[in-house]
């Protein structure tokens, strides 16, 4: 089956490095290129389509919303300009409008498709496609897993291994309220159990990382990390593997949360979220995460504040 992709700000810094990395493994065979800045949207495609030759016959091509038509999977780069900021949740205002008119080409083109949201805050602007394009709650994933990355990235330090050789999950809100499960820490395939200090040191690590991008006032932040888990995100849905990945999906009851978006495990396949399987957590790490759907539920109510509009009536959850 032919597979077509399509990415909505692929001028920008993460999506060029998105759409670098799922050409450059071949991931499909069509990809369609969106974005207001055309000149440097049309540099990008020249030299993706040049970069591609020896790797796959591929079709990359800039395009209009129109294009977006017969796409299985669109990823949702876009942001406003940029602006120095402290927490992501800052961003909501600035970005909603390039959601709100997303949502309105989405239903439009492609309602079928699966989509990967990675503009901030990916949670409330995730659920926010949900609430206004009626499409199915697992075509619609935030992309949150370079917390998960780092996480893997710090422990790996604290034990004085190789980053490849640790597994480790975060949940929850994708900003300064998710949740690091220490409990789903494992090395080399094997669980560990990291001393207190060891976790309040990599606790205080993980905001830093989002001031020391913001310190250097380049507008540029992950566009290499987050391109690498996209482009796995995207091989796991086009090629139906079931993968899990921690990403911002609509909870209808799982861990006791509904109609919110919050990042947990999910398997990940043709149909986007074909599972969202219920993993252990600690009990503090179970309160923790209440306390970030909280928080999330807290987010909504402020998205709602700035739409002006009442919640509609929530589609039928699958």
């Amino acid at each position: 089956m032919s597979v077509k992709l399509g990415i909505i700000g692929a001028a920008g810094t993460l999506g060029s490095c998105a759409a670098f990395a799922i050409a450059s493994q071949g991931l499909v065979d069509e990809m369609v290129l969106i974005d207001l800045n055309a000149k440097l949207l049309k540099s990008h495609q020249m030299d993706l389509e040049t970069a591609v030759t020896p790797i796959k016959k591929m079709v990359i091509r800039t395009g209009g919303a129109e294009d977006l038509s017969g796409c299985q999977v669109v990823i949702q780069t876009a942001g406003a300009p940029w602006r120095q900021i402290s927490a992501r949740i800052e961003l909501l205002e600035d970005n909603l409008p390039i959601i709100r008119e997303t949502a309105v080409i989405l239903k439009k083109y492609c309602p079928d498709a699966i989509v990967i949201t990675a503009t901030n805050p990916v949670d409330p602007l995730n659920y926010y496609l949900y609430r206004s394009t009626g499409m199915g709650r697992k075509q619609l994933i935030g992309y949150t897993l370079n917390d998960s990355i780092r996480f893997r990235m710090l422990t790996a330090a604290a034990f004085g291994v190789d980053s490849t050789e640790v597994e480790g999950t975060v949940v929850g809100e994708h900003g300064e309220h998710q949740v690091l499960l220490f409990s789903s820490v494992s090395v080399k395939g094997e669980p560990v159990t990291l001393s207190e200090d060891a976790k309040q040191q990599i606790r205080a690590e993980i905001p830093k990382i989002l001031h020391a991008y913001e310190s250097l006032g380049t507008g540029r932040t992950s566009g290499w990390t987050s391109a690498v888990g996209l482009a796995d995100m995207v091989r796991a849905i086009v090629q139906d593997t079931g993968q899990v990945f921690p990403c911002s999906v609509i909870l209808a009851g799982e861990y006791g949360q509904k109609e919110i978006s919050a990042s947990v495990p999910v398997s990940l396949g043709r149909g986007g979220v074909k599972e969202i399987p219920i993993i252990d957590m600690s009990a503090e790490e179970k309160t923790d995460f209440e306390e970030a759907c909280v928080y999330l539920n807290q987010m909504k109510r402020q998205l709602e504040d700035i739409l002006k509009l009442e919640v509609p009536k929530m589609p039928k959850m699958s």
